[in-house]
C-alpha cells in the first residue's frame, strides 16, 4: 500500500484524527515509515522502550502474554498512543497474528507534524482525554 490518498482516508476515519486536515494528514504519512510484517514477527518489543505510535493498514496484531493473544489491532486500529507522547516499555510484545501492513509513526516526528498542524495534536488531546474519563 503505497498511495498516501489511500492513506489519508484511512487516517481520516480514525478518531485520533478526524479533525486533522488532508494537508496534515499528508505530512504526517510523509514522515511515517510502512512496515510488512509476517506471522510471528515482533512489532513492538516489550524489552525495549516505545517511543512510536502504530496504524493498522492492511492484517492483524496483537498484544501477547504468556503465548496468547489477549488484545488484537484490525486495520484502521492504532496503539501506542500513550507511548509516542512519553516513551516507555510495553508490558507485553505486540506481533502480527497474519500478514500485516503497519504505519509507524516515530514520537520525534510526531511532535514535528503536531508543531506544524495544531489540529493533529488537538485530535490527541481530545481522544486521550476522552479514555481518562
Amino acid at each position: 500500500m503505497s498511495i498516501t490518498f489511500e492513506k489519508v482516508l484511512i487516517l481520516k476515519n480514525i478518531p485520533l484524527f478526524e479533525s486533522a486536515s488532508e494537508m496534515a494528514l499528508s505530512d504526517l504519512i510523509a514522515s511515517a515509515e510502512e512496515k510488512t510484517y509476517k506471522v510471528g514477527d515482533v512489532i513492538v518489543d516489550n524489552e525495549k522502550e516505545n517511543s512510536s505510535l502504530y496504524i493498522v493498514l492492511l492484517g492483524k496484531a496483537g498484544v501477547q502474554k504468556e503465548g496468547e493473544t489477549i488484545e488484537e489491532f484490525l486495520p484502521r486500529q492504532i496503539f501506542g498512543e500513550t507511548t509516542v507522547l512519553s516513551p516507555a516499555v510495553l508490558p507485553h510484545p505486540i506481533k502480527a497474528l497474519e500478514k500485516t501492513i503497519i504505519l509507524k509513526i516515530n514520537g520525534h516526528r510526531l511532535y514535528q507534524v503536531m508543531s506544524l498542524h495544531p489540529s493533529i495534536a488537538k485530535g490527541f488531546i481530545g481522544e486521550l482525554s476522552k479514555r481518562l474519563r
